[in-house]
């Protein structure tokens, strides 16, 4: 199994180098260090982390969208970030916590080379959600946590409204996302991965028209309803 994901892998660069146009909408090149990166960070997950990705085709190839998952381990941008790139050659850039941004300087350049934006958790950031609905209308991919943070126990917690403004405000697509094995892999307070397996489901695109000025009601509503597709997700994987 493992060698027949090496081998996909291998299959995949060879892919962009002698069919010009593979990949017609992908933003990251075989001449760039971040599709390198990507292409080690890959071999990792897959060896040691054994990652499973059920469908993938729901990523979309083109246009703007919104990858929206569960949050258990700081594993999971990483491992978000290099699936996306591997199966569609799409950067995708995702809001990380800016507590943890400014503290870490690790973090900080796993995020900068993720096209993190930084966004203020303890309080409703309008600054960084405009900068991702207008990411969204130019047509980028962008991926958030609705939760806010990671996990205390393996279970989803209460998500906030930035998920469900994103919807109403910008008219992208949502794709639910759920992950499992990152807890178990990279839990809070652990210093060093451990080879726990990983799981990832994507859904199918959850579609809302625009809305100027949403009421609550209505944000509680595309909330919840994102989040319930998740967890379904989450409970199909094994």
């Amino acid at each position: 199994m493992r060698l027949q994901s090496i081998r996909n892998l291998l299959l995949n660069i060879s892919n962009d180098f002698f069919y010009k146009g593979f990949y017609p909408s992908g933003d990251l090149k075989s001449y760039q260090l971040k599709y390198w990166l990507c292409f080690i960070v890959n071999i990792y997950f897959k060896l040691y982390h054994r990652v499973r990705v059920v469908n993938p085709e729901n990523i979309p190839k083109s246009g703007g969208g919104v990858i929206a998952s569960n949050h258990l381990s700081h594993l999971d941008g990483i491992i978000i970030n290099s699936i996306t790139a591997f199966h569609t050659r799409r950067k995708i850039n995702f809001l990380a916590a800016e507590d943890v941004y400014n503290k870490n300087f690790l973090f900080r350049f796993l995020c900068d080379l993720g096209n993190c934006i930084p966004v203020k958790r303890a309080t409703s950031d309008r600054v960084a959600l405009l900068k991702v609905i207008k990411l969204l209308k130019k047509g980028n991919l962008c991926g958030l946590f609705p939760e806010g943070q990671r996990s205390r126990d393996g279970k989803m917690a209460e998500a906030k409204l930035g998920v469900a403004i994103m919807a109403l405000k910008s008219g992208s697509p949502i794709i639910p996302l759920a992950i499992k094995g990152t807890y178990e892999a990279f839990p809070r307070k652990t210093k060093f991965p451990k080879p726990a397996k990983v799981s990832l489901k994507f859904g199918e695109a959850l579609s809302y028209d625009i809305e100027k000025k949403p009421s609550k009601e209505r944000l509680n509503y595309v909330r919840d309803e994102i989040m319930n597709n998740i967890q379904k997700l989450y409970d199909e994987l094994n």
